[in-house]
């Protein structure tokens, strides 16, 4: 497996094809492998450099304690960057990766070709989203976590979730395991290891992108929402407020596309660069 020495983080990454660069960004407590299983890498690199990263403290790179807030984590993208020498790259991010995606090109839209949203949240637009709770996404997890006699509440609080995930017995974790399957396991094990960060709060810290600065990026955005998405707001904001803003839905997803829609992800970006090359 390729890794970064970016002290303090080894920055684990993997990279296919040829081509102008896409850097693949996966969300909160998931890994660069939600590109390769759906087939999104796959896809996008017979026409591309398609290169994948676990961000820090996910994956196969390294945990620390503390600074995972977007800015703390757009700047370790950008070390990176310099390391596997990409002066500049499309960012397709999912959900989390779309916020870091866009706080880099805040801070050094010269790096930045473009950006492709996969159904983001933004700490900075939190007031638009005020029932965050409701989302499926959220209540699914509730319920399967009943099954272990666990209630994570109706509202999303990650510091809380990890403080339960750290308390868990054996006969817990592997009825989980056995319900949520291999993907899940692998969701699980993230959880574990960052139970112990301050990742749980610095994630949806607003950590200076606020609505302003959202509204200010500079560079050409493709805003994908998922069909049932519960970010609606959030696309609407988007669409209103941004230069450049393409938009387009996802069908059949449920803030899950690369795994639950990935073909419509491939194509949609795809036409959205294509369209960018000729301009």
């Amino acid at each position: 497996m390729p890794f970064a020495d970016l002290p303090p983080l080894k920055v684990h990454y993997q990279q296919s094809g040829e081509g102008a660069d896409i850097v693949l960004l996966h969300g909160f407590t998931s890994n660069l492998s939600i590109w390769m299983f759906g087939g999104v890498m796959e896809g996008l690199a017979d026409e591309y450099r398609v290169s994948a990263v676990d961000m820090r403290g996910h994956g196969a790179t390294n945990v620390t304690p503390a600074d995972y807030t977007s800015d703390v984590i757009a700047e370790d993208l950008l070390r990176w960057m310099d390391h596997v020498q990409i002066e500049s790259a499309a960012l397709l991010g999912h959900s989390f990766g779309g916020v870091v995606a866009t706080h880099l090109a805040s801070l050094h839209p010269d790096r930045v070709r473009a950006i492709i949203l996969s159904d983001a949240y933004f700490p900075g637009l939190q007031s638009l989203e005020p029932n965050m709770g409701q989302a499926s996404v959220w209540t699914s997890l509730r319920e399967t976590l009943l099954q272990v006699d666990t209630d994570i509440g109706p509202v999303v609080d990650f510091p809380h979730l990890f403080s339960i995930v750290g308390s868990w017995d054996d006969r817990q974790r592997k009825h989980l395991r056995e319900q949520l399957g291999p993907i899940g396991e692998r969701w699980l094990s993230s959880l574990v290891r960052l139970s112990g960060t301050s990742a749980g709060t610095d994630t949806f810290a607003t950590a200076g992108l606020d609505a302003d600065r959202i509204a200010a990026t500079s560079v050409p955005v493709l805003a994908l929402y998922d069909e049932h998405s519960p970010f609606e707001a959030t696309s609407k904001f988007l669409n209103e407020r941004l230069a450049d803003c393409r938009q387009a839905v996802i069908p059949e997803a449920n803030h899950l596309a690369p795994l639950e829609n990935p073909k419509a992800i491939v194509a949609e970006t795809k036409t959205f660069l294509s369209e960018l090359a000729r301009r």
